[in-house]
């Protein structure tokens, strides 16, 4: 027979740990998922015989087309080095450069299909656990998944950003003068 309950009110299920552990524990698992996810795409990267970097672009473009210049600001590349992966990707079948339809001065890098297949048997096992996972959320759960996912990436962009501005520049920032003109 169970044991009586000596909390007060209804029983929901196993007691969770204080609020203080339950912060800890997120923090802690944020930066192992972070660094797993790190790790996956190298294994990934390795097993294709492709720099981290291409992953990471091609990862980048499942969102859709992108201009080069903006696909350099993510990856924290600077133009030039964001040329030199773009060679490498469009030489590979990865992806097509063609004219910005909005400003055919710019052009805009495309994913080929193609090469999202040869990813595909690589990301697709995670996809379908992480899938099965959070099928048994709710809408309001997947919400909060969602802001805490959006939440992290913002407050990383801005450390990033924070972290540039008080120590050595990135490659992808000029340096400004006091009175705002490039130095």
């Amino acid at each position: 027979m169970p044991e009586p309950s000596t909390s007060p009110g209804p029983s929901t299920g196993p007691e969770l740990p204080p609020r203080s552990e339950l912060l800890a524990g997120v923090a802690a698992e944020g930066s192992r998922q972070a660094a797993a996810a790190v790790r996956l795409s190298i294994a990934i990267a390795h097993q294709l015989g492709m720099p981290l970097t291409d992953i990471q672009c091609m990862g980048l473009l499942a969102a859709g087309p992108a201009a080069p210049s903006d696909l350099a600001a993510q990856l924290g590349l600077t133009t030039g080095a964001m040329t030199k992966v773009l060679d490498r990707l469009e030489r590979s079948g990865f992806v097509a450069r063609s004219p910005d339809p909005a400003d055919r001065r710019r052009i805009v890098i495309t994913a080929d299909p193609e090469g999202f297949r040869v990813l595909t048997p690589y990301y697709a096992p995670m996809a379908e656990k992480m899938n099965r996972h959070l099928s048994g959320c709710s809408d309001g759960e997947l919400r909060t998944v969602l802001d805490f996912m959006r939440a992290g990436r913002t407050a990383a962009d801005e450390e990033i950003a924070r972290i540039r501005e008080q120590g050595i520049r990135h490659a992808t920032r000029r340096r400004r003068a006091a009175h705002g003109t490039p130095a």
